[in-house]
């Protein structure tokens, strides 16, 4: 499975309470374990000058209270918990115990107790996407009260492929930690216009140069999400969509909301940007503008990416309850 242990960070806030549901659901459909962490700012990095020993442990009793009423509510899932409080600096803490936890999956919301703002993130989130180093969720709050389900349902996810073996990898992932459930998964492929930036308008010729090269680039993406789908299917419904357009990020979380999907999955890292960076460009334009939540795979090993580079399969999935000679759903 995708993810074994999951951590989720929470600082008392309704905003960060409403990554609880999606982390269940996750830790449900992978057999993971949930670590609820909770970050309480000692007395060298509280806000005030200094701060009161008595309100300092009579805080410390309620983040108890509050994790264990959490904690109770996540175990009633059949889902190992564990639960602990530590002090520092928020960020700093989050990603220390996930080197130190082996944490696989952070499931985050991109706001918490300083409340939503005019920007992307709030300051922990950015830092702890930025500097941690592992998969992540990232959730947008919109400040709703609780709805009292215990677990989130993806219906429709779309998966951003782009040719890469990267986002083959994550196709297989989310099929995978989805299989056996009721969910189509939408494969969407973005070609790219190619840019010919100029004051004077392109030439006959060259607009027809364009439109060869992004027809040969069209017919081998079709073919490639077919054959994509087709590894992913029996037991799972697999939709391709191809699409042509000059801004590929605003295609994905443009497309996504208009197919009313649930989920965005896709990889760090496109096939333009090196592993070195946190996100590539395309990524980190779809979790800033996208509302949708986000589910964000970092690399795969390298020796799984040479594999793939020298045409391994990604994965041949096949429900246990079908035989290879089943029909697959369309």
């Amino acid at each position: 499975m995708p993810f074994k242990h999951i951590l989720l960070p929470l600082d008392s806030s309704s905003l960060a309470e409403e990554a609880v549901t999606h982390a269940i659901t996750l830790a449900r459909n992978s057999g993971a374990d949930i670590h609820l962490l909770h970050v309480q700012k000692s007395s060298s990095h509280a806000d005030e000058h200094c701060t009161d020993p008595v309100e300092w442990r009579i805080r410390r009793a309620e983040l108890r209270s509050y994790l264990k009423g959490l904690s109770e509510e996540v175990s009633a899932q059949n889902i190992p918990v564990t639960v602990s409080i530590v002090e520092g600096r928020p960020a700093e803490q989050i990603v220390e115990y996930c080197e130190e936890h082996e944490i696989d999956l952070i499931v985050i919301t991109a706001f918490g107790k300083g409340g939503i703002s005019r920007f992307d993130f709030g300051s922990t989130a950015q830092q702890v996407l930025s500097g941690s180093g592992r998969s992540f969720l990232v959730v947008r709050p919109v400040g709703a009260p609780p709805t009292g389900k215990d677990e989130t349902t993806y219906q429709r996810i779309l998966i951003s492929m782009d040719g890469s073996p990267r986002s083959e990898w994550v196709a297989c992932q989310v099929a995978t930690l989805m299989r056996g459930q009721k969910v189509e998964i939408i494969l969407l492929q973005v070609i790219a216009i190619p840019e010919m930036p100029r004051r004077m308008p392109i030439t006959r010729e060259e607009h027809a140069t364009r439109e060869k090269f992004i027809e040969c680039n069209r017919r081998a993406a079709e073919a490639y999400l077919e054959e994509i789908a087709r590894q992913l299917r029996n037991g799972i419904k697999v939709t391709p969509q191809l699409q042509i357009a000059q801004n590929i990020a605003e295609h994905i979380y443009a497309t996504a909301a208009r197919e009313k999907v649930d989920l965005i999955a896709m990889s760090a890292h496109d096939w333009q940007s090196g592993a070195q960076q946190v996100t590539g460009t395309v990524c980190h334009t779809v979790m800033c503008q996208s509302d949708l939540p986000v589910l964000v795979f970092q690399d795969l090993p390298e020796a799984q990416l040479q594999a793939l580079r020298t045409g391994a399969n990604i994965c041949e999935i096949r429900h246990p309850a079908l035989s290879n000679d089943s029909s697959t759903q369309q």
